[in-house]
């Protein structure tokens, strides 16, 4: 049977939700992570793969269109590895330099990206309705990353590798969404992450960062455990939920569903990492949700 745009919406935005909840994991992770956080980016895909591998496999074989298969788009699959891998060499080296929050907030600001980039290619912009959720998205998410993410010297590197972050993931997730009305999302995961790994694997030696981590004498699991939940929960459960969600979503309303990261890493940086969230903090996150919750109606 076949879906109705509602039904489309509905589940759409349950996987994209779903995914944020598991894509907020990765900030705690690679402050956890054994290793410097270009090597965890590299782990995170390396051990994602074969999961990847299994869903691309398990999954139906490329949509038809007019009863012929369309080849596989490896040009756009690579630009979506590279956007990927930049994504992650900038947000993993801003993590370590500044709070999760802010470093989450600053890299999610792929809103205001999907609808410039729209813009220039389409020159269609999208409702009023939608531009007050994503104004009280966004300041909620400014609220909960402390109200002025920008202005402590300590985390103005952090800050900016972050907020370069917003504009390679809002461009991969255009890239992504593109891909999504002829293929399905484990096959795009899949070969976009392989893309990925080899570039994460490039910068990983330029940064100079040991691949492995020092003997300590714990076990595997011990030492191993954040970057496996890293490409477990947060690239193949997170990212792969927000491909399936690109495919049933529209592009700009997604951009600020996926906005509730900020405040799970807020919430899980209070909780896990005992970073403090004030009462504005927690203001900012209900505003998020606002937000997040106008821009689902204004789909």
């Amino acid at each position: 049977m076949a879906q109705t745009d509602a039904q489309k919406l509905f589940l759409g935005t349950v996987a994209l939700a779903a995914g944020a909840s598991c894509i907020a994991l990765a900030p705690i992770m690679v402050k956890l992570s054994p290793l410097g956080p270009q090597a965890s980016a590299f782990w995170r895909l390396t051990f994602a793969l074969p999961l990847l591998a299994l869903w691309a496999y398990l999954e139906a074989k490329p949509q038809e269109n007019d009863g012929k298969r369309t080849a596989l788009p490896i040009g756009l699959l690579a630009l979506a590895g590279l956007l990927f891998a930049g994504d992650l060499a900038t947000w993993h080296a801003g993590i370590v330099r500044t709070s999760a929050a802010n470093a989450t907030f600053l890299s999610n600001l792929t809103p205001i990206v999907v609808v410039a980039v729209t813009w220039l290619t389409t020159r269609a912009l999208p409702t009023k309705a939608y531009w007050i959720a994503v104004v009280i998205a966004l300041v909620g998410s400014l609220l909960l990353s402390g109200g002025a993410p920008a202005t402590n010297p300590e985390r103005l590197a952090g800050d900016g590798l972050s907020a370069l972050t917003s504009i390679w993931y809002g461009l991969y997730l255009i890239t992504i969404a593109r891909m999504r009305s002829q293929w399905g999302a484990g096959t795009i995961m899949f070969f976009s992450s392989g893309f990925a790994m080899l570039f994460c694997l490039v910068v990983t030696i330029v940064s100079d960062e040991p691949l492995l981590p020092p003997a300590t004498g714990q076990s595997f699991i011990e030492q191993w455990w954040p970057l496996l939940v890293l490409g477990v929960l947060a690239q193949v459960a997170g990212q792969g939920l927000l491909a399936v969600g690109f495919g049933m979503v529209p592009t700009h309303i997604a951009s600020v569903l996926i906005l509730l990261q900020p405040v799970l890493v807020g919430f899980l940086g209070w909780a896990w990492l005992h970073e403090s969230l004030t009462p504005v903090q927690m203001m900012g996150g209900a505003l998020v949700l606002v937000g997040v919750w106008l821009a689902r109606r204004a789909g």
